[in-house]
């Protein structure tokens, strides 16, 4: 997991803030805490996406590492 210093909430993880990737920090740093739901931006949607891809790819190669062992 990528440690995002610059995110301005902290997670649960004893006020560490902690993203699976770099598109989840980004879209949590954009989002940040809203107390009404809302459609998202284009942007927003963009990172979301993003990310889905990101996961994807770290999925696949944690997968990948523990079938060759």
């Amino acid at each position: 997991m990528n440690y995002d210093e610059s995110t301005d909430h902290p997670s649960k993880n004893g006020g560490e803030n902690i993203s699976a990737t770099p598109s989840i920090a980004s879209l949590n740093r954009k989002l940040g805490i809203s107390p009404a739901p809302r459609m998202l931006t284009k942007s927003e949607i963009e990172l979301l996406k993003q990310s889905e891809r990101e996961v994807a790819q770290v999925t696949r190669a944690v997968l990948a590492n523990r079938n060759a062992t």
